[in-house]
């Protein structure tokens, strides 16, 4: 019963998805049972036509099962919606209107908008909805017409009839319910994996391949809105320009998987440096750009942290090992200076270092 009961949670969060294959042969196993039960009825109530007929519906059904393992689905419904119809028409001269077999037309329009809907051999399924809803309330209309002009072939008792009518129709609103709640279902599932979908490709828009650190083009929202709060509420920001040493010599030396390695390495040491309110970017090639959230101070001392991690770090790739170090130039925002200026008072910076020895933090 608890893996029941956690099952139909999973179902009803969408967490768990049928394939078209395990839907359709679930509705097709709910109709045979259905035509058992119409079976017992008709067997009971003497009409024994509509008894063998019924017993006859259940191995066809077998049939149509066949059909939908061999991925002819379109085939086994479109079948399915013609048995459904026939058998409300044939009851109701059988047994009579009264009897409620009709109401199954009404439960085959709830069913096409679902089947139509999410079944992939419908595409958009638009036309075929409309199409089945009109054959089934054709049938029902046919039904009601045999009702007006013919009497019942095998009249049962009132008693039996009103049973079942009230068990026919007790049918269709389960179906209903059942086909719409599933459908509210599978349009929550797909939903959800839609927005999964743009959550992850408007994670990858922001972030570098590579390294994972957010690129260029998500840098430059970040900078401006820093400059943002800058101009309105005064908050001071710093800025990092970083560079690896003698980058184009590992790449020569051991090869660009080796490279790439190394980007990631020490991609992984900003990010494990840096805070929560600070923001790191690869600005391209072995370049990378730091939004620090405080003053000059605070700023030099970040890039002074980072300097020392990635010095001391030591890279394993293809059974080599790997020592590299980093250059880094600091700017701090100034109200009235463009972002562009503050970007090249580091950059400039960072030239500077690389021109006095390189693995170091040049502040001015």
């Amino acid at each position: 019963m608890g893996n029941l009961k956690h099952y139909y949670e999973a179902l009803k969060n969408g967490d768990v998805f049928f394939d078209e294959y395990r839907k359709s042969a679930l509705i097709m196993n709910a109709v045979t049972i259905l035509h058992i039960v119409f079976a017992i009825f008709f067997w009971a109530t003497g009409v024994t036509i509509m008894g063998v007929y019924n017993v006859a519906i259940v191995v066809a059904y077998q049939g149509i099962l066949m059909l939908i393992k061999k991925k002819k689905t379109y085939l086994a419904y479109v079948l399915t919606c013609i048995e459904v119809v026939v058998h409300a028409v044939l009851a109701t001269l059988f047994v009579g209107f009264s009897s409620g077999f009709q109401v199954y037309c009404v439960a085959m329009i709830a069913v096409s908008c679902y089947i139509t809907f999410v079944w992939e051999c419908f595409k958009k399924g638009t036309r075929e909805t409309l199409l089945f809803s009109l054959f089934s309330m054709f049938g029902y209309f046919v039904c009601y017409v045999l009702s007006l002009y013919c009497e019942p072939i095998k009249p049962v008792h009132e008693i039996a009839q009103t049973i079942m009518y009230i068990v026919n129709a007790l049918f269709m609103f389960i179906i209903i319910f059942c086909f719409m709640m599933l459908l509210f279902w599978d349009i929550n599932h797909r939903s959800d994996r839609l927005a999964a979908k743009n959550n992850q490709l408007d994670e990858m828009s922001k972030k570098d391949p590579l390294t994972k650190l957010y690129n260029r083009r998500y840098m430059n929202y970040e900078l401006n809105r820093r400059m943002s709060y800058l101009i309105g509420e005064g908050r001071l920001f710093g800025l990092i320009m970083a560079d690896i040493d003698n980058f184009k010599t590992v790449n020569d030396t051991y090869g660009h998987d080796a490279g790439d390695d190394v980007l990631i390495a020490v991609a992984n040491e900003f990010t494990k440096a840096l805070r929560g309110d600070d923001c790191v970017c690869r600005w391209g090639g072995e370049e990378f750009l730091v939004v620090i959230n405080g003053n000059h101070q605070v700023t030099s001392d970040v890039a002074e942290r980072i300097r020392k991690r990635v010095e001391d770090l030591t890279i394993e790739t293809n059974g080599h090992q790997i020592k590299v170090t980093m250059t880094f130039g600091v700017s701090e925002s100034i109200p009235g200076l463009r972002m562009e200026r503050l970007i090249q008072i580091a950059d400039e910076r960072l030239y500077k270092g690389k021109q006095g020895g390189k693995n170091c933090v040049v502040k001015e």
